[in-house]
């Protein structure tokens, strides 16, 4: 998934492959960060050739796009072969990547909002927070006060420590919670922003700020 997460994405889907684990991963985070356009590539349709294979695998998406709301009978998706448009560029699988671009300045760039601008620069907030189970693609261990995790608001990463409350010895995957978050450096954020929470380059929670501290 590419593009500026702050205003939409690119979901690439392998046209082979149809809708894996990491497609619906991805849309659910899409989704929780608050993203309002979606365009799809389904890449290796050179490699599919019946029309109603493809047909189905969109079928498909379209469906867990509008699970997630959004509205998928809207969304643009372009049938596609990225090796072969690098392969011959001005060839027709070429042409599908300048119909890919032309889809996202219609779809995704002319619908970005004002910046906002009341942010500004924190390391610390309280959060409510719902960490993935191992079914969702989040980890099978629990996790502990002062636990460090990466966090990701829209496109800016940084550490942070986790501080569980007081009651609570573990927080468990699958379970909703609410935490404190100290950052290891000072980034732009606002109260009831959202963030993904990463571990080992897994995607393990997704929150959103309550209060901010300091």
């Amino acid at each position: 998934m590419t593009s500026s997460i702050e205003y939409g994405a690119i979901l690439v889907v392998s046209a082979i492959d149809g809708i894996m684990s990491q497609t619906a991963e991805q849309i659910m985070i899409a989704q929780h960060m608050g993203m309002q356009h979606i365009v799809v590539f389904m890449n290796k349709c050179d490699m599919v050739d019946d029309m109603e294979m493809l047909e189905l695998v969109e079928m498909g998406i379209r469906d867990q796009l509008y699970q997630c709301g959004f509205v998928g009978s809207d969304i643009p998706f372009i049938y596609g072969s990225a090796l072969k448009a690098l392969e011959d560029p001005d060839g027709e699988w070429g042409d599908k990547i300048m119909e890919l671009l032309d889809a996202v300045d219609k779809y995704i760039l002319d619908s970005q909002p004002e910046m906002d601008q009341a942010s500004s620069i924190h390391t610390k907030f309280t959060a409510e927070v719902y960490m993935l189970d191992i079914n969702e693609g989040g980890r099978d261990t629990g996790y502990f006060d002062g636990d460090c995790l990466q966090f990701y608001f829209k496109t800016t990463d940084v550490t942070g420590e986790i501080q569980l409350p007081i009651e609570i010895d573990m927080a468990m995957p699958g379970e909703t919670l609410d935490i404190t978050i100290e950052l290891i450096q000072p980034i732009k954020i606002t109260e009831e922003e959202p963030f993904i929470i990463r571990n080992d380059k897994c995607t393990v929670g997704l929150g959103r700020i309550s209060t901010i501290i300091e």
